[in-house]
């Protein structure tokens, strides 16, 4: 059986062409009259498998350098990691924070240096029911299918004592873990090494990709983020075992952040609860203190249907965490 070998020059989001072990067969019929009698004779068929193409693609997602204090921890750079070949492909994940034109060197952060998207819940979290996945090289390296993606993070700690305005870039690195198709010319031939045994061929990235993202001090940024941090059903299942049904207890947690520098003017939490649910009286808290339903001398109320916390004036740096639980009606 032949093998055929193409390179398709793709954007960065599509597959190249047809799946990597593709059987292309063809056959010719040839008809014609002998003697008044119609004939026809075929060839033999001819038989071609298409060749995986390796490569990658890997997308800085934040639109901005991200607002950092100094110190800070555990701060996130978004990318988007993107198999664009035809094939699935094993990658291996490599990060540098010591790169030229900035003013201060990101540190790995001592949670971990890189993560990948759980999917559980968009956006960087760091713990609870829908943690991200922390990276180990050579034990969870990421395998993609064809036009597959992933999202990762690269979280980082920072030094204290910097300068407003200073800016710390890191980088990302992505590479195949096929042999010999990091870094090889665009067509190379590597024989029997792609998908299911296939012949390959090394894409116009040459199996490798880089991104860069920054961190900048100082700046008023201010963020929220929520997540369910506990399900209990009727039947006292709780967590991953829970199932929603009438009358699950859901327990919110919402993290207001104020990073950077400056101060958020007339700071104010609403959150309105969907018609599906009934707020679980008397159980919110803020910063772990328990606060009243009532509109009163605390800094929080529930009032139709909506949950308010007014924090006035605040400056950066300082974190708020709400929680509060609903029933599904």
């Amino acid at each position: 059986m032949s093998s055929l070998f193409f390179l398709l020059h793709a954007p960065p989001a599509q597959a190249a062409g047809a799946p990597a072990g593709t059987v292309i067969s063809n056959q010719v019929t040839l008809g014609y009259i002998d003697g008044g009698v119609a004939t026809t004779t075929s060839s033999n068929i001819a038989t071609f498998t298409v060749a995986e193409i390796i490569d990658v693609s890997l997308a800085a997602q934040d639109a901005a350098p991200v607002a950092v204090n100094s110190p800070d921890t555990s701060r996130a750079l978004t990318m988007l990691l993107t198999n664009i070949g035809n094939g699935s492909e094993n990658f291996s994940l490599i990060r540098n924070n010591s790169l030229p034109g900035n003013q201060f060197d990101p540190v790995t952060a001592a949670i971990g240096g890189i993560f990948l998207e759980s999917g559980a819940q968009t956006g960087f979290q760091v713990s609870g029911p829908n943690v991200d996945t922390l990276y180990i090289s050579g034990s969870n390296d990421p395998v993609l299918a064809a036009d597959a993606s992933l999202v990762v993070y690269l979280v980082s700690d920072i030094p204290s004592s910097l300068a407003l305005g200073s800016t710390g870039l890191s980088s990302l690195n992505v590479v195949s873990l096929t042999a010999g198709a990091a870094g090889a010319a665009p067509g190379t031939p590597l024989t029997g090494l792609g998908t299911g045994g296939v012949d390959a061929l090394v894409g116009a990235n040459s199996a490798t990709a880089s991104t860069t993202s920054s961190y900048q001090v100082g700046g008023l940024a201010v963020s929220v983020s929520k997540s369910v941090a506990l399900i209990q059903d009727p039947q006292g299942r709780t967590g991953s075992t829970a199932i929603i049904m009438p009358g699950t207890v859901l327990t919110y947690s919402v993290s207001l952040r104020v990073s950077g520098n400056g101060t958020a003017n007339n700071l104010a939490f609403n959150d309105p609860l969907p018609a599906e649910t009934s707020f679980v009286p008397n159980s919110i808290t803020v910063n772990g203190a328990t606060r009243t339903d009532a509109v009163d001398a605390d800094d929080t109320n529930f009032t139709s249907n909506t949950i308010n916390v007014i924090f006035s004036n605040t400056a950066a740096p300082v974190t708020h965490v709400i929680t509060f639980r609903v029933t599904v009606n």
